[in-house]
């Protein structure tokens, strides 16, 4: 069993979310980065849970993300393997939409891209999570080592799938 993260470090995760309550917004673009805020169904409470979380890809077919946790037994990560209905906020609106985990092949490729696209942030990110050694290696070593790491699709439900007439929310169980 992996040893608990430090509590400094479950501090930083969450400092962000602080920060949004706050109404302190949009200094992750300082870091050449995107975050969103996901809202999750507790999986045994019901009540809703959010996070914010670092955009690592972007789906073009559908306008969805690409997330990955800093923690692969993550709260909101059971969450949406119990339920994958979520609501994600971006750019100031809600968008419900549905996780899809991606782990494995088609997750390593994603990542590997925002690695190679924003090589200084993976490498601070790698230092305080760990889920690969090393970002400076070639790619097919990095890939191999990126096919275990969890990344879930977050993408947009259609109008006709969304409750109450498509406005945004969670959906009632």
């Amino acid at each position: 069993m992996a040893s608990p993260r430090p509590a400094w470090l479950r501090w930083l995760h969450r400092l962000p979310l602080r920060l949004r309550r706050y109404g302190i917004r949009g200094y992750e673009r300082v870091l050449g980065i995107e975050w969103i805020v996901v809202t999750t169904r507790g999986r045994r409470s019901g009540r809703p849970h959010t996070v914010v979380l670092d955009v690592v890809g972007r789906d073009g077919a559908d306008g969805g993300w690409y997330v990955q946790p800093a923690e692969p037994d993550a709260a909101w990560v059971r969450n949406v393997r119990a339920d994958p209905h979520v609501v994600v906020e971006a750019g100031g609106r809600e968008t419900p939409a549905d996780a899809v985990e991606i782990t494995g092949p088609d997750g390593a490729e994603v990542v590997l891209r925002f690695i190679r696209t924003h090589p200084r942030y993976a490498r601070l990110v790698v230092r305080l999570v760990g889920y690969v050694h090393d970002v400076d290696v070639p790619d097919d070593a990095l890939r191999a080592q990126l096919r275990s790491v969890i990344v879930f699709a977050l993408r947009p439900r259609a109008q006709s799938d969304r409750p109450h007439g498509g406005q945004s929310g969670h959906p009632k169980s």
